[in-house]
């Protein structure tokens, strides 16, 4: 497989032996001769063959569940499929690749009928640049599937697994989950990187701090021509620390502006040129306060040694935010930022040239130079870098059918004149002229749903999740923007913190407090789709469209200054921004917001709101309601380790069997119960009734300013988590990381911060109320670190380890005070997912 845009063709038509660089996994892939672009389809299960030289879809093949990855072996023999949903990889014979004839179905002698179990959510596969290995991250089962690539069809192609969890790659905690990401193979042979996708406290970090965390890449020494596993051995753990990030706020109100940090988290992809690695990554800096210019970054970090085997972290002179670079757009164009860099790809294997990375987010394709040491650099200067707009609506090539959506892969050709972008929402390929850096054509690879189905609402709820800008239907009359309304200038969107709808594992200073990211799989029942549990750590929505307020406020530049007559009072006035957001006047006034947007009083499902239409349908889709859809319908469980004999970290269904009897005699399922594993069940049409419905209060005279934040009492439970692990709090815990109880102080127009009051989860007004937290849901919980609503565990044992939490805070016996008994009630909620019963 090609390195992301690192391949040189062969010349001729003779078959390569060798890739001539590093290779790496990704979900667009170039075959060695650079005749055959190879493209997943997750929604379709298949993968899609284009011969370049006529840029159409040859071939489709069938694969397995989601598949994620796709990988082509230098001489043209294979190409391996890693499907994510079903917990293996499809191995795909090729018998002819001649011209634009290209023969190819799945090997059924190799694995089972074609498929080699790997272990569970295998996200990425990677051939070696020799061909003879293939290298699978399985990020549900924390291990390296090793394949023998010159013999898949012996003894089920599996060399062995290379076991992450239990190595010094997982320290000083091997209890966590390490979820193997992005992989990438030196041109050697030698070496492989792997990526953790979550960045992990650092010694002496804490939660909810920008500096708190660090990224962590594992190196793999390996020999590609041994069949013993014992040959791939993990080297070393390189960790990547936090860095400036270029922007600032007067967080500390004395009028002058301080720098903010960020560390990078979300690592998908792992590219190797030369002897640098790069991976592309939505750093975090969460430090309160909450603000979409300064939250989420668009960091490419960058290690030294990658070939060589001294791997170590260069950041601090090679690495680029790619935010800064957007500052000041080129003439002509709009001020976009980069939100979600996802993929980057070279023009050359070595010395000074370009690199183009992927915004999946903001649909764009961002322009680098890169020099001969590996150093990143803007295209024109500090504030400005050029940029390829996959999704223009006014530019032919990229508006209706041909626009590309939410872009995850990127190849660039040997002579670096052609790159081919992937793009999942909108099931295309964009092919990009790079001398003259515009979109010459787009290949659809995938049908988009029929007009009027439901699959096309929650397609298009998909495009608002993921997308940073949005398109929406403009009727006649409109004055405001239908473009550009879902974050300030493409800066975020949803999928920002919530990764495929689950989580970015990152604890922010909401304005309530300390609050770790929710998975959203649980939002609602798997197996039945009409019950909801009332969202947020302390109650505070009890709808999906209640996030409009998100999307306004925190991704979005939030209040006007002055504020605008109601068309519909009360109240008289209102200062929600018209030109952001998806909900509009009550009236169906398209030129107007809302008067009221409230978490409680009014129902926000169903209002007035903007609409999409698809290329092909003249169905106008509610936006807000798709998104609503697609939580509900589309955001799958991570299925949990696989039971397999033959695979480290297995589960085996006496382990599970004795956890789940531990956990009901615990008392566990006294709050975790049922579909969504959780008593957190909305019992009630919106609104909620007004005795239902309380305000705690800070006293602003010792905390500076009042929370003022509205909840749902009765949802709560108190296990003693207010302040937990929090260094040198009155709740110590495990290695006390958890983020301090504050909440994000407010933030004025020129930039200066307000005081940081305390957060939700006490009684501050003395009514009885507000003391807890909404339980969260157990459903793929191990995917989700950290864990309690301040990440004070990194662990599921930690959290299991919790005596407080175990006895309901003293509430109830200890029924497990015995440390093999925690040990299986962790092996039980590790296999938690959508198949588990209740």
């Amino acid at each position: 497989m090609a390195a992301l845009g690192l391949l040189l063709l062969a010349a001729g038509p003779a078959a390569a032996r060798n890739y001539p660089g590093a290779t790496t996994s990704s979900p667009i892939s170039l075959s060695a001769d650079g005749r055959y672009l190879w493209s997943v389809n997750p929604g379709a299960d298949n993968v899609s063959v284009i011969y370049t030289r006529t840029n159409r879809v040859i071939r489709k093949i069938k694969v397995g569940d989601e598949p994620e990855s796709v990988a082509v072996d230098p001489n043209n023999r294979y190409a391996y499929v890693a499907n994510a949903g079903s917990g293996s990889v499809t191995v795909i014979r090729i018998t002819r690749a001649r011209g634009k004839t290209l023969r190819a179905r799945t090997d059924r002698r190799a694995g089972r009928r074609g498929q080699i179990a790997t272990g569970s959510e295998p996200w990425n596969v990677v051939v070696s640049p020799n061909g003879r290995r293939v290298f699978v991250a399985n990020s549900g089962q924390d291990t390296i599937t090793v394949i023998d690539g010159t013999r898949p069809r012996r003894r089920g192609g599996v060399i062995g697994h290379v076991n992450l969890k239990s190595s010094r790659c997982n320290d000083p905690d091997r209890t966590r989950h390490f979820q193997p990401r992005g992989i990438a193979v030196s041109k050697n042979n030698r070496r492989v990187l792997v990526s953790s996708f979550f960045s992990w406290v650092r010694p002496g970090g804490q939660q909810g701090t920008d500096t708190g965390r660090e990224g962590v890449v594992c190196r793999l020494n390996v020999s590609s021509r041994s069949k013993r596993i014992r040959s791939y051995r993990v080297r070393s753990k390189v960790a990547i620390g936090p860095q400036v990030t270029g922007f600032t706020v007067d967080a500390t109100g004395d009028g002058v502006p301080d720098p903010t940090s960020a560390f990078p988290n979300q690592m998908q992809s792992i590219v190797i040129r030369g002897n640098q690695a790069y991976l592309p990554n939505i750093a975090a800096s969460p430090t309160g306060p909450l603000r979409f210019n300064v939250d989420t970054q668009a960091f490419v970090n960058v290690l030294d040694g990658a070939s060589s085997g001294s791997t170590r972290d260069a950041s601090a002179a090679k690495f680029a935010n790619l935010h800064l670079g957007a500052r000041q757009p080129e003439a002509g164009k709009k001020k976009l930022f980069f939100a979600n860099v996802w993929g980057i790809a070279f023009t050359k294997r070595s010395g000074s040239g370009n690199a183009y990375v992927i915004s999946s987010g903001s649909d764009l394709v961002v322009k680098m130079n890169v020099d001969g040491s590996g150093k990143l650099t803007n295209t024109v200067d500090a504030d400005t870098t050029r940029y390829i707009d996959l999704n223009d609506p006014a530019n032919p090539a990229t508006q209706g059918g041909n626009a590309g959506k939410f872009p995850q892969g990127i190849a660039i050709n040997r002579q670096g004149t052609r790159a081919y972008v992937s793009n999942f929402v909108s099931r295309n390929i964009s092919v990009i002229d790079l001398t003259q850096d515009r979109v010459i054509k787009v290949i659809r690879t995938a049908p988009l749903p029929g007009p009027g189905t439901p699959e096309e609402v929650v397609t298009v709820g998909a495009e608002i999740f993921f997308s940073s800008r949005g398109i929406f239907n403009r009727p006649a009359g409109t004055t405001v923007s239908t473009t550009e309304r879902l974050s300030s200038e493409g800066w975020q969107s949803c999928s920002s913190c919530h990764f495929e709808g689950l989580t970015d594992s990152i604890v922010w200073q909401f304005g309530v407090g300390p609050r770790k990211s929710v998975p959203l799989n649980a939002t609602f029942n798997p197996n039945n789709p009409a019950d909801q549990r009332v969202l947020n750590y302390s109650a505070i929505f009890d709808e999906v469209e209640d996030f409009e307020a998100n999307i306004r406020n925190v991704s979005g530049p939030g209040a006007l200054a002055a504020a605008l007559p109601c068309t519909l009072p009360p109240p008289a006035t209102s200062t929600l921004d018209p030109n952001h957001g998806l909900l509009i006047g009550d009236d169906g006034n398209f030129n107007v917001a809302p008067c009221v947007l409230n978490a409680f009083a009014k129902a926000n499902a169903g209002r007035a709101q903007h609409t999409v239409t698809l290329p092909g349908s003249g169905t106008q889709v509610p936006a807000l309601t798709a998104l609503r859809e697609w939580v509900k319908l589309a955001v799958r469980t991570p299925k949990g380790p696989s039971k397999s004999s033959r695979l480290p970290n297995r589960l085996t269904s006496r382990q599970i069997s004795q956890g789940r009897t531990l956990f009901t005699q615990a008392g566990c399922a006294g709050c975790h119960v049922g579909g969504k594993w959780t008593i957190a069940t909305k019992d009630f049409a919106s609104p909620p009734a007004g005795t239902e419905i309380f305000t705690e209060t800070t006293p602003p005279a010792t905390f500076g300013a009042p929370i003022g934040a509205q909840y749902l009492n009765r949802f709560l439970r108190d296990i003693g988590s207010f302040n937990l692990g929090v260094r040198g709090g009155p709740n110590p815990l495990g290695a006390n990381v958890g983020a301090i109880e504050k909440a994000s102080g407010a933030i004025n127009a020129a930039g200066v911060a307000g005081p940081a009051p305390d957060a939700l989860g006490q009684d501050y007004n003395g009514d009885g109320r507000g003391i807890g937290y909404n339980v969260p849901s157990l459903l793929g919980i191990d995917a989700s670190p950290p864990f309690y609503h301040n990440g004070a565990c990194e662990s599921l044992a930690c959290v299991v380890g919790n005596v407080k939490h175990r006895t309901q805070n003293g509430r109830q016996p200890d029924r497990l005070p015995n440390a093999r008994d925690r040990a299986l009630v962790v092996k039980f909620l590790q296999s938690i997912d959508a198949r588990t019963k209740p």
